[in-house]
């Protein structure tokens, strides 16, 4: 039986504790959240101690899932790889790759560490992998991605983050994990409209092998729309092109006062019941975990996203100048 703890008790938080507890070898022994008015309804809902510190679970736990803001996740991650423990820790895996790098650095081995990259867990995205990955398509040519939301969504993470890291993360690390490419030179322009940051963020991405590319992310579609995502990923070669709906609404409940997407797929209504991809991302890292197997997504795959991501705030920054790979650290 692993013992299993979550640092950072927000939405994401609670779905990776649901999903511990009601594991059958998992026990689920501790959380950490430093909100002392989210204390008592976490105690009630879960029935195990809440911590204000991380420090008060380091020899306690077997595995931990890291569920912080994203500015914290060097801080609260190092402590539990020096302490032996398997982490999960939530993309991006840091804001910088100095950070990330030092994170990577931290582990005891490479498997102690997993990244929450949610969409290599689709089915959909697995099957456009391996139709990829087998030649199917002949060499590539261009590959596209998306992902856009309504302005409700950037309401709190425009706070603390970007579009770039709360979206487009997700679309940098889908590109590698379909095709294999490596980002080698990025240019970006967005607007702020929203929030101090950029909140349309579009870019143009030359990978290796000449292939060419694009990401557009944004938080600034109106809230009206019945599907809160317009996402998806378009992969064309010689031979032949895959393309995923992403955004598909596989559940719509409609109301009087408008029209709700329900995501079963990703993300299930009541702390990770039934089956989802982030029920299996957790399982797969709890499976790594007491096997002793490979992380299922491991650090240096959360590095290569995050450097993605730096190089398109970079050209951000200088106003849609092309960024390499090795400019933007």
């Amino acid at each position: 039986m692993l013992r299993a703890a979550v640092v950072g008790m927000g939405w994401m938080g609670q779905l990776h504790a649901g999903i511990y507890h009601q594991h059958p070898g998992v026990d689920l022994v501790g959380l950490v959240e430093p909100d002392p008015a989210a204390e008592q309804p976490l105690r009630d809902r879960f029935g195990v101690p809440v911590h204000r510190d991380v420090e008060e679970l380091l020899d306690r736990v077997d595995v931990v899932s890291v569920c912080t803001p994203d500015h914290l996740h060097p801080q609260t991650t190092i402590p539990f790889l020096r302490a032996g423990v398997r982490v999960l820790v939530e993309k991006p895996l840091a804001t910088s790759s100095a950070d990330a790098q030092k994170i990577l650095d931290a582990r005891p081995d490479p498997h102690a560490l997993s990244v929450g990259h949610i969409l290599r867990f689709d089915p959909r995205v697995v099957r456009a992998r391996e139709l990829v990955r087998s030649g199917e398509l002949g060499p590539l040519w261009h590959v596209d991605v998306w992902r856009d939301t309504t302005r409700t969504v950037a309401v709190r993470p425009s706070e603390r983050t970007s579009v770039a890291w709360f979206l487009g993360i997700h679309d940098a690390d889908l590109v590698r994990f379909v095709t294999g490419l490596t980002a080698v030179r990025v240019s970006a322009l967005g607007r702020a409209v929203l929030s101090a940051h950029a909140d349309a963020v579009y870019a143009t991405v030359r990978y290796d092998g000449d292939v060419i590319g694009s990401m557009e992310n944004n938080w600034t579609l109106p809230d009206g729309r019945p599907n809160r995502a317009l996402a998806g990923l378009r992969v064309v070669g010689e031979h032949g092109s895959v393309e995923i709906d992403l955004g598909h609404v596989d559940l719509l409940h409609a109301t009087s006062d408008g029209a709700v997407n329900g995501d079963t797929r990703n993300w299930p209504s009541r702390a990770a019941t039934g089956v989802s991809n982030i029920r299996t991302e957790v399982e797969e890292f709890v499976r790594a975990a007491a096997e002793g197997a490979p992380a299922p997504v491991p650090g240096e795959e959360g590095l290569a996203a995050v450097r993605v991501v730096e190089m398109i705030h970079a050209s951000l920054a200088a106003d849609g100048a092309p960024v390499g790979a090795g400019d933007a650290r």
